[in-house]
């Protein structure tokens, strides 16, 4: 039987501890044609030697390449795709893990759903730095309101709304990836932009099972870069790809949440990404947020004198 190519591009960055975890988990797939990319950004710690002593020992075709110095998350998952040669490209990071039929449960409804199909998703586990359970659902952890019934099709205003697709559980048909062009390196962050764009023309997919592990710990983005996740945001926001009324009330919230929560993490530009954010959206929330920025009245602060 002839199976398409799937490359599972890895972006490796000081994650030398989960390193082996994931790879036996790609290891281990079920599905008999993979491309397996490792790409590490210049880790600091011995990630490097891990990656290099783990094809020694298995023997598993690898892609491997070390950048000279750091490039940051979004460069790296770009050259993931770019040498990637399979027909769908899924790309993790270096901490997560993967079920074993994720690949083989993924390509079979991609067959399902036919050519228009340009992403199938499925939740995942969340685990902490021990590999212990945190939360059976990555989707309903991180917002319950589409967790009964993830949507499907085109996602602009469930991502804008606060839809998070799990990345490791979320594989890319390669005409869809080839169609909206390559990834943003502008960036700090490379999904939502990039789901965003896919959505556009092409219809995601939920296949209805939990196929991996999200791993949460000390280093994890969502804990370390929050100013820059907003920023992220912001620069998506002023591309100004969204159409019709419901996208850009969804896109209008969404700046409204993302100054608000940069005002919350103290970021030094706070002032004016909250007057940007007013006069988007003219919400007397955000006026009130801009004032008190500019008077350097801290959000704790803010938040304890209202009461909420």
């Amino acid at each position: 039987m002839n199976y398409p190519v799937v490359s599972i591009g890895i972006g490796s960055y000081n994650n030398a501890r989960y390193l082996v975890t994931l790879l036996d988990s790609v290891q281990a797939q079920t599905y008999p044609a993979i491309e397996l990319i490792v790409v590490d950004d210049c880790s600091t710690d011995d990630s490097a030697e891990v990656i290099e002593n783990w094809i020694k020992q298995t023997g598993y075709p690898v892609i491997f390449v070390q950048h000279e110095k750091n490039q940051g998350v979004v460069r790296t998952f770009s050259d993931c795709t770019q040498l990637a040669n399979g027909q769908y490209v899924s790309l993790v990071g270096s901490d997560d893990v993967l079920d074993p039929d994720l690949i083989a449960q993924t390509v079979a409804e991609f067959d399902r759903r036919g050519p228009k199909c340009g992403a199938v998703y499925a939740d995942c586990r969340l685990i902490d730095a021990t590999g212990q359970e945190i939360a059976p659902s990555f989707l309903r952890y991180f917002n319950p309101t589409y967790a009964d019934s993830p949507p499907e099709g085109n996602l602009i205003v469930p991502l804008l709304r606060g839809l998070y697709l799990p990345t490791l559980t979320t594989t890319v048909r390669r005409e869809a990836l080839e169609a909206v062009g390559p990834h943003d390196e502008t960036l700090f962050s490379e999904d939502l932009d990039m789901w965003l764009r896919i959505s556009r023309s092409f219809d995601f997919a939920y296949l209805p099972a939990v196929l991996g592990a999200y791993r949460v710990h000390d280093r994890s983005a969502i804990h370390t870069n929050k100013l820059a996740l907003n920023e992220t945001y912001f620069r998506i926001y002023r591309k100004g790809y969204f159409e019709g009324p419901e996208e850009w009330a969804a896109a209008r919230h969404s700046l409204a949440d993302h100054a608000e929560h940069y005002y919350a993490s103290q970021g030094p530009e706070a002032p004016a990404r909250l007057w940007f954010a007013f006069q988007e959206t003219r919400l007397p929330k955000t006026a009130l947020f801009w004032l008190m920025a500019r008077l350097g009245v801290k959000y704790t602060a803010l938040r304890r004198a209202t009461g909420r």
